[in-house]
């Protein structure tokens, strides 16, 4: 099923790169988000770090899914195994579980990562930014894409 919803990801991302990534207007409004979003980070560098620390949540997020997924299956495996009414009780259980447990994982992530992040000094956030700027500007000047 993860295979599945990344094959279909990717396939998308690559279709709409194919009919839009190299048209004129898209690689202008790409280079002027580019130019406008990274003055706003320079402007305010918390927002830059918030943005990097999606990045950041956002890869960390398939992994937490599927560590979640493989443990509903493995305490849902053991449980059919149970004599009596368990098999039908202990996997609406187990499915209650993994969700809070999943919750409580993504939040703790959450959390170390903002620490980690948080320690990012504002000059290189300033600089992220910077190089934001000059990235859309090229784009903007090159009229292509420049990654």
């Amino acid at each position: 099923m993860i295979y599945l919803v990344s094959l279909l990801k990717r396939w998308s991302f690559n279709l709409v790169n194919f009919l839009f990534g190299k048209t004129k207007i898209f690689i202008i409004i790409l280079g002027w988000f580019l130019v406008v979003t990274g003055a706003l980070f320079l402007a305010n560098p918390e927002r830059a770090r918030k943005k990097l620390l999606g990045y950041g949540f956002g890869f960390l997020k398939w992994p937490l899914r599927i560590m979640a997924i493989y443990l509903a299956m493995l305490l849902i495996s053991f449980s059919l195994k149970a004599p009596g009414i368990f098999p039908m009780v202990l996997p609406i259980a187990v499915v209650m579980f993994v969700i809070w447990f999943w919750r409580l994982l993504k939040k703790k992530t959450y959390n170390k990562l903002s620490v980690y992040f948080a320690k990012i000094p504002m000059s290189s956030l300033k600089i992220y930014a910077c190089i934001q700027i000059a990235a859309g500007a090229l784009m903007l000047i090159l009229q292509r894409r420049i990654w």
